[in-house]
């Protein structure tokens, strides 16, 4: 099916450096009404409206580990203290590179949650991951590649993963990105 080739298209990118090819991502015209054109036209209007100075948009999704299948978190329950949003997936290489990175940004600065997003297809393979690569956090699982909310929500399609989002404490993004060293300059910046 067209949504079956859609999604080997996109996953098949992700491969290479974790995103989807910008020069693939021609903003369609209104006649193109195919699923991959909505989704392209989403992700545009998304990453224009997730620009640093914006309101973080909530996420809803079931938690990686969870007690039941309604158990879901939605960001604004954090009560309104900054925190960081990961993007990631066990195959993405990029995320390889920079997770032991990541726990090291974690160490530096231990008062700040983490909330991850996994876009791993299988549960199983997230939570396996998580086990040899330990982040402290709460863990959320989309399981829909590219196609959930929450990478809609944030244009993670155009960033590619890791894809990280620093919300500071009145839900506001203060930085966006996906490198830990860049994470750790903006965490910085607005603590002083």
């Amino acid at each position: 099916s067209l949504l079956c080739l859609v999604c080997l298209f996109a996953l098949s990118s992700c491969v290479r450096h974790g995103a989807v090819p910008r020069e693939e991502e021609s903003t369609p015209s209104e006649a193109d009404h195919s699923p991959s054109a909505s989704l392209q036209q989403q992700w545009l209007l998304s990453d224009k409206r997730t620009a640093p100075g914006a309101f973080a948009p909530l996420v809803r999704l079931p938690f990686l580990y969870y007690a039941s299948d309604a158990d879901e978190l939605r960001l604004d329950s954090l009560n309104h203290s900054a925190h960081i949003l990961l993007f990631w997936a066990s195959w993405c290489k990029d995320c390889h590179v920079e997770m032991p990175r990541m726990q090291a940004v974690q160490a530096e600065y231990p008062h700040l949650p983490w909330i991850t997003v996994s876009l791993d297809n299988e549960a199983s393979r997230a939570r396996a991951y998580l086990r040899e690569h330990p982040l402290v956090g709460l863990h959320l699982f989309d399981g829909r590649d590219w196609r959930g909310p929450a990478c809609t929500d944030y244009a993670v399609p155009l960033h590619g993963i890791p894809y990280v989002v620093l919300v500071d404490s009145l839900g506001r993004i203060r930085w966006t990105g996906g490198q830990a060293d860049g994470l750790s300059v903006a965490i910085k910046e607005m603590e002083e």
